[in-house]
């Protein structure tokens, strides 16, 4: 069983050892976020994932967008992908829900969306999509909440 909650695949290579320059634009990312700096490790681990044992974010190079995909999950931005990994997951340790189920990855996109501060509406809405594509790989056929057509499509209903 995999001991993390990982954010994101199809994305940068988690190989590349993070920069200097590049741990401090995430950790300015991470500010931006309002999260707290303590709960995150640079350049260990395998990928950018949370990690119940140690209670820690690690972050890796594969937390960087891969910017020709078409796919939410893999085209998140660096501020998404750690709202995904500090308001979805790292605020709800331990979770209620078993490691590898499809909901825990859900809720984590899907509160980052509606909770974390200083995101984009393109974060949002991509972080939505990765909650509701989730869902849909696990076979679950559901429709859009109020709040994630709002998110995503900038509509408010009535």
């Amino acid at each position: 069983m995999i001991d993390e909650r990982q954010a994101g695949f199809l994305r940068r290579s988690p190989l590349y050892e993070l920069t200097d320059d590049e741990i401090q634009h995430l950790k300015a990312e991470i500010k931006a976020i309002d999260a707290d700096e303590t709960a995150f490790r640079f350049n260990r681990g395998d990928s950018t994932s949370y990690s119940d044992k140690y209670r820690t974010i690690r972050v890796r190079s594969d937390v960087f967008p891969d910017v020709g995909a078409t796919i939410p999950r893999a085209r998140m931005s660096e501020r998404a992908v750690l709202a995904h990994e500090y308001y979805g997951h790292y605020l709800f340790a331990p979770s209620k829900i078993e490691r590898g189920d499809w909901r825990d990855e859900m809720r984590a996109s899907y509160i980052a969306a509606v909770k974390a501060p200083g995101l984009t509406q393109e974060d949002r809405s991509n972080l939505i999509q990765d909650a509701y594509d989730r869902v849909r790989e696990a076979g679950v056929n559901v429709r859009y909440s109020r709040k994630a057509v709002e998110l995503v499509y900038g509509i408010t209903q009535n």
